[in-house]
């Protein structure tokens, strides 16, 4: 076991020392507001969101969804005692990547509590760096500390709800319950080499005959046959043909790959006929 690992499950059983003391002193009852509660006693709130965190740092793959279900309990209990104290509003604790992912719809409220977290881990650093901590000052570093970790256990509480089912997947998984998830076969392109014309089709050609040799205007015209057959499927019409004499897409689409061929391809590049 490594130094960390001993000074986590030391840390464990002393916060478990301090949890039994703190429980036979009667210090929080659901009867009173957090008004009523002394300075010295809210710093003993965060001792079950310490026991979570703590145990959710046990890595060893054995033991890992057993720890994280003793670290679930501890955020939730810490997390009910805040919201008894009217500290922490009444969430969903059981929500997951799969139940709610982050998108558009949640995604500024997620920027949100970020700011938050960091406004309140600003506010501590700087209260505890002054020399005047009377109790007042101690009183609120005391309870940012609290809504601090009020948020992070409701972050956790998404992560461990999150890996837990994954564990129980890879576990099924190496007692044979379920078949390993097949990657799909990705499509390989494969290489060929793109002319101007004809003439310099025949002249690549010969000198790579391993590679295909394709001009402009047969790779333009394949890529629209896939570009229609694709809008078919779609249920969407093909685009209608435009005046030739115009700027088409085509035109434009041509003198492009040209000119990307043109930046990757030196002038005589591939002309090795007859060469040494």
């Amino acid at each position: 076991m490594s130094s960390t690992q001993v000074l986590i499950d030391t840390t464990i059983e002393t916060l478990e020392r301090i949890s039994v003391v703190a429980a036979s002193l009667h210090l929080f009852s659901q009867n009173e507001c957090i008004d009523e509660v002394s300075t010295e006693s809210i710093k003993f709130m965060l001792t079950s969101a310490f026991q979570g965190f703590l145990h959710q740092q046990h890595y060893d793959y054995e033991h890992r969804r057993s720890n994280l279900l003793v670290a679930q309990e501890y955020y939730k209990d810490f997390h009910h005692l805040c919201e008894v104290y009217q500290l922490a509003q009444t969430k969903e604790l059981t929500l997951n990547r799969m139940k709610n992912p982050v998108n558009n719809n949640n995604r500024d409220e997620k920027i949100r509590r970020l700011k938050q977290k960091k406004e309140l881990e600003e506010k501590v650093a700087v209260m505890e760096k002054r020399s005047d901590i009377d109790e007042e000052v101690q009183r609120e570093i005391y309870l940012s500390m609290v809504q601090l970790w009020v948020l992070r256990s409701e972050d956790e509480l998404y992560n461990i709800n999150s890996e837990i089912p994954l564990l129980e997947h890879m576990e099924k998984m190496r007692h044979g319950e379920v078949a390993p998830v097949q990657p799909r076969p990705t499509k390989v392109m494969k290489p060929f080499i793109l002319v101007k014309s004809e003439q310099q089709k025949r002249v690549f050609g010969a000198g790579y005959p391993s590679l295909p040799t394709m001009t402009l205007d047969e790779y333009y015209d394949k890529e629209l046959k896939r570009i229609v057959e694709q809008q078919k499927n779609q249920g969407k019409p093909p685009p209608e043909p435009e005046d030739p004499d115009e700027e088409t897409e085509e035109g434009l689409a041509k003198a492009r790959a040209w000119d990307e061929w043109k930046d990757t391809h030196k002038r005589g590049w591939g002309n090795r006929h007859n060469r040494s």
